[in-house]
């Protein structure tokens, strides 16, 4: 005998070594099938012990108890009473249910994303007439999130237990990739927030934005965050390809670090626009009722478009188990989901995209003109004096 039938196995037979020690009148010290010692008792007490701490592998929690019969014959019971020990294991099983169905979630949402993201992208890539600062934003965005889900796949479908052990050079090489793309998410949708605040808080003409700003932002800024923290990897933390990290090290914040500072600023452009919008809505003549839904509106359009939601991934669901199970839900649902989201608000309902004539099947070089609509006027339904170049 192996591994835990070697424990059980010894732990019983030291057990019934113990038990002999304390045989005598009435129900005797005996142990059961399971393992579990039951002392000396008086005849017609109901006796308790505390759960087994093992069963064949199986872990339980010792603070609840099994309970036996000692009958008035001065016998035990033929068997105990081990219900309470038993909703233990349902909980682990429950446990394991959640996770499998999480990361079935997990795959849908990244196969939704992916499938959406793609038509987004050469929906963007067709459209030749709508190629604005503002659309190459979004469409950059968009790429930025398809590079990332791609790389989620490759972690997904490379990365096993035995990958992880030998922490060989490519695997370190697709967690690197995996986080730089994923940080290319959060500054490209820093560069969205830019280029709202500058076009409405600071009424500073996007004619002056140019192209290569935002490219340095998305692209640039990243590349030697996630080197320097590759590099604290090598040094400090060169295990299991990257991923997690030991107790007392904190290369992750290096790159971890920056993708919150940028949320924590376009939380700050999230306040300002809103603030902004809502004093145009108040001197509007509407009623109080249609001003707030139209700033409820605005808010709801503008918290993905400027990466907000990834705040919710650093709450700590706490030790509650519906609390736990709601946020692994929820974090699994709206990670995934992330691009389909993106795509749906910057290209699907885009008016510009929708309004537009051009074939899509046609790469022309003729300009057309395109029907445009601003998106600050459409959350509003009041128009603000903006300066947001159209496109041509």
């Amino acid at each position: 005998l192996t591994g835990p039938w070697m424990l059980w196995f010894w732990a019983k037979e030291t057990k019934k070594a113990e038990c002999s020690l304390f045989k005598g009148a009435f129900c005797n010290t005996s142990i059961d099938g399971i393992g579990t010692c039951w002392p000396r008792s008086s005849a017609g007490v109901l006796v308790s012990r505390p759960c087994p701490e093992m069963f064949y592998g199986v872990r339980y929690n010792t603070t609840n108890n099994v309970y036996r019969k000692c009958l008035t014959n001065g016998t035990w019971a033929l068997r105990g009473n081990y219900s309470m020990c038993r909703a233990i294991l349902h909980q682990e099983r429950k446990g394991k249910l959640n996770f499998q169905i999480a990361v079935i979630i997990n795959f849908l949402g990244h196969c939704v994303s992916m499938v959406a993201l793609l038509v987004a992208f050469f929906l963007f890539l067709c459209l030749r007439s709508i190629r604005c600062l503002r659309n190459i934003i979004h469409w950059n965005l968009i790429t930025a999130f398809i590079l990332r889900n791609a790389a989620w796949f490759i972690v997904q479908l490379t990365m096993s237990p035995e990958v992880h052990q030998s922490n060989v050079v490519w695997c370190r090489l697709v967690t690197a990739a995996f986080n730089y793309f994923h940080s290319t998410n959060f500054f490209w949708m820093f560069g969205e927030g830019c280029y709202l605040h500058t076009a409405i808080v600071l009424t500073y003409s996007t004619d002056r934005l140019r192209k290569w700003m935002f490219i340095c932002i998305g692209w640039c800024i990243p590349f030697p965050i996630i080197v320097a923290w590759a590099v604290g990897k090598l040094y400090y933390d060169n295990e299991k390809c990257w991923f997690g990290k030991r107790a007392g090290v904190y290369t992750d914040y290096i790159y971890q670090g920056p993708m919150i500072l940028v949320l924590v600023i376009n939380f700050i452009f999230l306040f300002n626009i809103v603030r902004i919008l809502m004093t145009k809505l108040r001197a509007s003549t509407t009623s109080e009722t249609i001003q707030y839904r139209k700033a409820v509106k605005a808010t709801l359009v503008l918290l993905p478009l400027l990466g907000i939601t990834y705040m919710l991934f650093f709450v700590n669901p706490g030790e509650d188990e519906v609390s736990q199970i709601v946020f692994i839900y929820f974090n699994s649902f709206l990670e995934s989901f992330q691009g389909f989201f993106v795509s749906v608000f910057y290209c699907f309902l885009n008016s510009e995209v929708r309004s537009n004539e051009e074939p899509i099947t046609a790469l022309t070089e003729e300009p057309i003109t395109a029907l445009t609509e601003e998106p600050i006027t459409a959350l509003t339904e009041e128009p603000i004096t903006v300066h947001i170049q159209t496109c041509f």
